[in-house]
C-alpha cells in the first residue's frame, strides 16, 4: 500500500489475523463486524478510492436495506473515530479521506503488518541470497511472528478479500520454507529436517519442501533418509496428482546419488569377534534401512525384519550387524533347516561356539555378562519356541540383542518390527543398480544406456522391487534381453526357473513353495481369494469376493506373515492392502481352476456394486470422493472389464460401464472403458439386457468416443443411445439420455432440437426428482438459447442451472455452467465478471478432480490473461494446459472451437523464441503450483473478484414436456455434434 506523507505515524493496522487497530502500539475499538469489515475493503483496495455503492455490496452482498448508504457511513463514522481519535468535527479526514468518488485510507510507511511482512520476507531472501543464512533466519522470524491467525480473518467468507487472503497465504507459506532453507544453510540440518516433516504433513505437495527436507537430512548423514524423502514425494506426486516431481527433486535425487552436494558422513568398518559370514557380491542400496535397523537396534534389544521371501531380509541384516562394534559380536545362527524347537537352544550354543549340554541354562550361563548381537534368520516356522526363548534370554542377559528376520514376527513383549521394503524404483533406483550389476557379471562389461534402462525400471517394477526376483531376472541376460524378459512375465516362475547353487533359495518357484508350505488351509483359502483383486483392496471388498465371515481374521494371519502389506490409508481411517506381484500370481497359479472361476465372479460382482453406487454419487456432493476412490479402484474395474468381456459376460460390462464412464469422462480416460463398451454393445440382445442398462451404456459410449477424439463415431451412439432411452420405462434414464443428445445439439448448433430434448429431459428429471440431470438439462437449454437467443434469456438459465447444480452438489454441472456464463461475458466483452466466474470454475473443478474441467479453467485463464496483456503469463498457462493435458491423454483446445479460438488470440511470440522461457516454466508446472499462482495472481488484480452479473435468483423453467419424440443427427451423414460443457 503507498504511504501518504502526512498519515499518522503512530497508527498501526493489522490483518495478519483478526482486524487490529493500534495507536502508539496500544490497541482500540474499531466498532463491531460492519466497521472492521469496511476497513479490511478498504485496506486490500490500497489507496484507491472505493464508491460507497461498492462499500454497501461488501456488507449486503445480495439484498441491501433501503437505508444501506445511510448505515454504512454511519459505520465509516464509528471508524474514522477508531482511525483518527483526535479529529475534530468537520475537520478533514488525514487517514480516512473521503472525496466524491468514494472513501480512501491514506496510511504511513510500515503502518500495515502485512507491509511489514511481505518486506521482512523480501529482506530475508535477499540475505539468504547473499549467503547470510543467519540474518535471514532472523528476518524470516520476525515476519513469521507478525502472524496472529489467518489473513483477514474478520471478513474471510467475504469474496472481495478471498484473493488478497489467499496471497498472503500463499506468502506465509512461501516464508516458512525460506526460513527452513535458512535453518539448513545455518548448520542445523537435524532440526530443519524434524520442523520441514511437520511442515510437509500440512503441505504435503510442495515440491520445494521435500527438496529442502532431503537436502537437510543428506547434509545431517542420512543419505538413505535422502532418499526415501524423494521417493515419498514422488509417490505423494503420483498418487494425488498423477504427474512426476519436477526438475529440482530430479537433479537433486542425481546429486545425493553421485555424491555431488556435501559428502554423507562414511561408516567405519566392523571389527572385533563374531562368525558373520562375508558376502561373495556387494550389498546394493538399503542405505535408508540400514540406518532406521541400526538406530532402532541402538533404542531396543529386540527387533525383528519381517517381510516378504526374497525381499532381502538376510542381506540387511547381516550389513547391519557388520556395522557394529559390541565387544562380544556380532554372531549370526541360521534357523533355516532346523525343525525340531526342542534342538533350537542347542542350534545357537553351536553356533555361538558355546561347550556344555547345549540346553537353555547353558546358553544363559554362557551370555550373561556378554555384550553382544545376535542374528537369528528365517525364524518363521519356529515363531513360537524362538519367541520364548528370546524373551529368556533377553530377560536374563542384560547386554544382550537380538535381530530376527522372518516372514511374521514373534509376537512377543519388547520385539520392534521393521518391514523390509521393496528396492526404490525408477531408472535410477536401486532395483535397477541391482539388476544392472548383477547382469554385468554374467554379460562382462554391459553397460545399459537410456532406453534400455527404462525397460528395465519397468521389468524391476513388475518384479516388485524383489532382490531375489531382480537377481533370477538379471541372470537370465546371458539368453533374453530386458525387453523379452518384461515381455515373458506372465509365466515369471518357469522364466525364473535358473538354479543358484550358492543360496539356500535355488528357485524363485521354490522360494515360493516353502513359504506356501507353511499357511493353514484358511490361510491358503483367503490367499487364493485376495489374489483375485489387482492394484489392492479394501476390507469390506474382501470379505465380498472371499465370502468368509472371518474374513478380518485370516487377513490379519497374511498381514502378519507378510503376504499382504498395508499399503495406503484411504477415505479418513480405512485400510487398504496390496500382494506384491510375484505372490499374486504364485496364489493365482496354486488356486484350482473351478474356484479360480468362481472368485472371479465375485470380484466382477463386487466391482458391478461399486459401480451402481458410483453412477449417481458422481454427480453428487460427493463427488470427489468417489473420484478419488475409483482411481484407487482402476487396477480392479480394468481386470474385472477384461474378465467379463472374456466371457461374454455382457450385462456385467454394461453395468460396470453405464456406472463408471462419467469418471472416465471427467479424467479424459477414454482408453478405460471405451473398448469394452464397443464390443458389448455389439452383443447385446435388449430382451435380454434391458432397454435401460443399453441406454446408459450407449450415453458413456458417446462420452468416451468424444473425450477421446472419434468425433465422427458420437454420433451413431447417440443414435443408440435414443433407441433404447425412448423404450425404457425408466424415467430417469430417459432424461439422462435426452440430456445428454441436448448437450451434443447445443454445441452443434441445432438449437431449436436441442431445445426441445432439453426441456423434454428436465421435465422428466423433475418429475422423478433427479436434480443432477436437471442441472444438466438447463445447462444444454441454457447453452441452447445463448447459440441462438438474447443474452439476457440465456443468463436467466444459466442461472438456474447453476443454482440447481449447486443445490444437489453436481460439480461438474457447476464447472461447465460456469464456462458457458464466462463465455457469455466474454461475448459482451465483459472479461472482469468472466474472470469471476472462471475462478469459480477453476477452484470447483479443482476441488472435485475433475481432471478436464480444470484444464479448461486454466485455458481459460490463459486468454483472460492475454485479454489484461499479460502475454507472457497467457503463453505460460497455455504451455501448461498442453503439458498436462498431454499426461491426462485429453487437449482441451481440440474438443471446443470457441476454446480454441481464444487460445489462438494468445500472441505466438514475435520474433520466435520471444517467449520460449514462458512456455518452459509453463510446461514444468504442476498442478498445485498452477493453482498456487492463479490464486495469488489474478488476470485483472483485485476487480476481478467482486460480484458478476450471475447473481440474480434463478426463474423457474421448463414446466412441460414438449414432445415425446427424439432425433439426433444422421451418423451416416458423418455430421459431428460438438458438445457444451467442458469436454
Amino acid at each position: 500500500m503507498a504511504a501518504a506523507p502526512d498519515a499518522r505515524a503512530d497508527l498501526t493496522l493489522g490483518v495478519l489475523g483478526p482486524t487490529v487497530v493500534r495507536h502508539d502500539g496500544r490497541a482500540v475499538a474499531a466498532g463491531g463486524p460492519a466497521p472492521r469489515t469496511l476497513l479490511c475493503r478498504l485496506i486490500i483496495a490500497g489507496g484507491r478510492f472505493v464508491s460507497i455503492d461498492a462499500l454497501v455490496d461488501c456488507l449486503w452482498p445480495h439484498e441491501p436495506p433501503p437505508s444501506a448508504r445511510i448505515t454504512a457511513q454511519g459505520y465509516l463514522s464509528v471508524l474514522r473515530r477508531a482511525l483518527e481519535p483526535g479529529r475534530r468535527p468537520r475537520q478533514p479526514g488525514r487517514v480516512l479521506v473521503r472525496d466524491g468518488a468514494g472513501y480512501a485510507l491514506r496510511l504511513g510507511l510500515a503502518a500495515l503488518d502485512a507491509d511489514r511482512f511481505a518486506a521482512a520476507v523480501t529482506r530475508g531472501r535477499d540475505l539468504l541470497a547473499g549467503g547470510d543464512a543467519r540474518s535471514a533466519l532472523a528476518r524470516f522470524d520476525e515476519a513469521l511472528a507478525l502472524w496472529r491467525g489467518p489473513a483477514y480473518a474478520d471478513c474471510a467468507d467475504h469474496v472481495f478479500a478471498l484473493a488478497e487472503s489467499q496471497r498472503l497465504q500463499e506468502l506465509r507459506t512461501g516464508a516458512a520454507e525460506h526460513r527452513l532453507a535458512a535453518l539448513i544453510e545455518s548448520g542445523a540440518h537435524e532440526t530443519a529436517a524434524a520442523q520441514l516433516r511437520a511442515f510437509l504433513a500440512e503441505h504435503p505437495l510442495r515440491e520445494r519442501g521435500w527438496a529442502l527436507l532431503a537436502r537437510a537430512l543428506y547434509r545431517a548423514g542420512r543419505q538413505g533418509d535422502a532418499l526415501a524423502a524423494l521417493r515419498e514425494a514422488r509417490n505423494r506426486l503420483m498418487d494425488e496428482l498423477g504427474v512426476e516431481p519436477g526438475p529440482e527433486l530430479a537433479g537433486l535425487h542425481h546429486d545425493i546419488l553421485d555424491q555431488a552436494l556435501t559428502p554423507a558422513p562414511r561408516a567405519e568398518a566392523a571389527g572385533g569377534p563374531g562368525n558373520l559370514p562375508h558376502s561373495i557380491s556387494a550389498l546394493v542400496g538399503r542405505a535408508r534401512e540400514r540406518q532406521v535397523v541400526s538406530e532402532m537396534l541402538s533404542r531396543h534389544r529386540l527387533v525383528t525384519l519381517t517381510g516378504a521371501g526374497g525381499m532381502g531380509k538376510t542381506r540387511l541384516a547381516l550389513a547391519v550387524a557388520g556395522a557394529r562394534r559390541d565387544a562380544d559380536g556380532p554372531w549370526f545362527v541360521e534357523l533355516a533347516g532346523l525343525h525340531e524347537p526342542a534342538a533350537l537352544a542347542g542350534r545357537l550354543c553351536a553356533a555361538l561356539r558355546i561347550t556344555g549340554t547345549g540346553g537353555l541354562d547353558t546358553l544363559i550361563a554362557a551370555l550373561r555378562t556378554r555384550t553382544m548381537l545376535i542374528v537369528l534368520d528365517n525364524c518363521e516356522h519356529l515363531a513360537d519356541a524362538v519367541g520364548a526363548l528370546v524373551s529368556a534370554l533377553l530377560s536374563a542377559c542384560p547386554n544382550v540383542r537380538v535381530l530376527t528376520t522372518g516372514r511374521q514376527s514373534l509376537r512377543v513383549d519388547g520385539e520392534h518390527l521393521f518391514e523390509v521394503p521393496p528396492l526404490s524404483g525408477g531408472v535410477d533406483g536401486e532395483a535397477v543398480t541391482l539388476f544392472v550389476a548383477r547382469a554385468a557379471a554374467v554379460l562382462s562389461g554391459w553397460s545399459p544406456g537410456p532406453d534400455e534402462r527404462r525397460v528395465i525400471a519397468r521389468l524391476c517394477a513388475a518384479l516388485d522391487g524383489m532382490p531375489l526376483a531382480i537377481e533370477f531376472a538379471a541372470a537370465q541376460c546371458r539368453v533374453l534381453s530386458p525387453r523379452q524378459i518384461l515381455e515373458r512375465l506372465d509365466d515369471r516362475f518357469a522364466l525364473l526357473a535358473g538354479e543358484r547353487t550358492s543360496s539356500r533359495h535355488t528357485t524363485l518357484l521354490g522360494l515360493m513353495d516353502s513359504w506356501y508350505d507353511l499357511l493353514n488351509g484358511a490361510e491358503r483359502e483367503s490367499l487364493q481369494a485376495l489374489a483375485v483383486f489387482e492394484g489392492g483392496f479394501g476390507l469390506s471388498a474382501a470379505r465380498a469376493v472371499t465370502g468368509r465371515g472371518d474374513t478380518l481374521a485370516d487377513l490379519t494371519s497374511l498381514v502378519e506373515k507378510s503376504l499382504v502389506t498395508v499399503a495406503t490409508v484411504v477415505d479418513g481411517d480405512d485400510r487398504r492392502y496390496v500382494m506384491l506381484e510375484t505372490i499374486r500370481q504364485y496364489a493365482l497359479r496354486r488356486t484350482p481352476a473351478g474356484r479360480r472361476e468362481v472368485l472371479g465372479s465375485r470380484h466382477t460382482a463386487w466391482v458391478g456394486e461399486l459401480a451402481d453406487v458410483a453412477g449417481d454419487e458422481l454427480r453428487g456432493p460427493g463427488s470427489a470422493r468417489w473420484m478419488r476412490r475409483l482411481h484407487i479402484e482402476s487396477d480392479n474395474v480394468r481386470a474385472a472389464l477384461r474378465r467379463a468381456s472374456a466371457a461374454g459376460d455382457t450385462a456385467a460390462v454394461l453395468r460396470i460401464g453405464g456406472g463408471l464412464y462419467w469418471f472416465w469422462y471427467r479424467q479424459g480416460r477414454a482408453g478405460d472403458g471405451r473398448h469394452y463398451l464397443e464390443l458389448a454393445l455389439r452383443r447385446a440382445d435388449p430382451r435380454l439386457h434391458g432397454h435401460a442398462p443399453l441406454a446408459r451404456a450407449a450415453m458413456g459410449l458417446a462420452l468416451l468416443r468424444y473425450v477421446s477424439g472419434a468425433l465422427d463415431q458420437v454420433a451413431e451412439a447417440l443414435a443408440m443411445a435414443a433407441r433404447h432411452g425412448g423404450a425404457t420405462e425408466d424415467l430417469g434414464v430417459r432424461a439422462q439420455v435426452l440430456a445428454t443428445i441436448a448437450y451434443f445439439e447445443a454445441g452443434g448448433g441445432t438449437v431449436a432440437v436441442a431445445m426441445r430434448h432439453a426441456g423434454e429431459a428436465l421435465a422428466l428429471a423433475r418429475s422423478v426428482g433427479h436434480r443432477a440431470t436437471a442441472a444438466e438439462a438447463l445447462m444444454c437449454l441454457g447453452e441452447a438459447q445463448r447459440r441462438c437467443g438474447p443474452a439476457s434469456l440465456a443468463k436467466a438459465t444459466l442461472a438456474a442451472a447453476l443454482h440447481e447444480a449447486d443445490r444437489c452438489g453436481h460439480g461438474w454441472a457447476t464447472v461447465s455452467v460456469l464456462w458457458l456464463m464466462s463465455k457469455i461475458e466474454l461475448s459482451l466483452d465483459r472479461p472482469v465478471p468472466a474472470a469471476v466466474l472462471v475462478r469459480r470454475m477453476l477452484e470447483e473443478a479443482h476441488r472435485s478432480a475433475d481432471t478436464t474441467g480444470w484444464l479448461v479453467s486454466v485455458a481459460m485463464y490463459a486468454h483472460l490473461m492475454a485479454r489484461a496483456g499479460r502475454a507472457e503469463d497467457a503463453v505460460e498457462l497455455r504451455a501448461t494446459v498442453r503439458s498436462l493435458g498431454d499426461r491426462a491423454g485429453y487437449q482441451a483446445e481440440a474438443m471446443d472451437a470457441e476454446l480454441a479460438g481464444y487460445l489462438a488470440e494468445i500472441p505466438p511470440g514475435s520474433p520466435p523464441g520471444r517467449f520460449a522461457a514462458a512456455e518452459a516454466r509453463g510446461r514444468d508446472r504442476s498442478v498445485e503450483q498452477t493453482m498456487a499462482w492463479l490464486r495469488s495472481d489474478p488476470p485483472f488484480g483485485d476487480s476481478s473478484f467482486g460480484d458478476s452479473s450471475f447473481g440474480d435468483q434463478p426463474r423457474a423453467l421448463g414446466a412441460g414436456v414438449i414432445s415425446p419424440g427424439v432425433t439426433v443427427p444422421d451418423a451416416r451423414a458423418g455430421r459431428t455434434p460438438r458438445a457444451v460443457g467442458h469436454r
